[in-house]
């Protein structure tokens, strides 16, 4: 077998070609343009944000994925907490360890009023040691049964002024090398 060392390898135009540890080696991003609504059916209970996932294929096993999301929710009334939580492939990964009956989530906000629409944002450096296909996808719970919750438009649209308007949510993973 034969073993070629080198320094660098790059494009005629002297871009690398191999990339070193910490490198992005690609990206994958969703965009939900679109508004989601689901009713609650208790704390601790987490449902998927339909369209609100990304798919990335790792290229080495020792290759890490940031998965970075954005999302904007609202709720049917006032004064409520949500959790959200992000899972890999059917796994919760990136929760708060276990204390009680308290939900494990990614991260967790309270919407203290029924017009708002909060952005929540969360970065996570997951290690999957895999080269199948990850898919990542963001799930929501709420403290309240029969609350529904809402992405990209806030808790009630029937006031159309400055605080009624539909937003975009998002996840972005990008493969780092390792």
């Amino acid at each position: 077998m034969s073993t070629i060392k080198t320094n660098a390898i790059q494009t005629t135009a002297g871009k690398p070609i191999l990339n070193s540890t910490g490198s992005i080696l690609q990206v994958v991003q969703t965009l939900k343009t679109n508004t989601f609504s689901a009713t609650s059916t208790g704390n601790n209970v987490f449902v998927d944000i339909t369209g609100l996932s990304a798919t990335i294929t790792p290229s080495s096993t020792s290759n890490k994925i940031l998965v970075m999301y954005t999302v904007y929710s609202g709720h049917s009334s006032s004064t409520y907490g949500r959790s959200l939580r992000l899972n890999r492939n059917g796994t919760a990964i990136a929760v708060g360890d276990l204390s009680g009956s308290i939900p494990q989530a990614t991260s967790n906000a309270y919407i203290s009023y029924q017009f708002s629409c909060v952005a929540e944002t969360h970065q996570v450096l997951d290690s999957p040691s895999s080269t199948s296909a990850q898919t990542y996808k963001l799930q929501f719970s709420s403290e309240n049964t029969n609350l529904t919750y809402y992405v990209n438009i806030p808790g009630n649209t029937s006031t159309l002024d400055g605080r009624s308007a539909t937003t975009v949510s998002s996840i972005t993973l990008m493969e780092i090398s390792g």
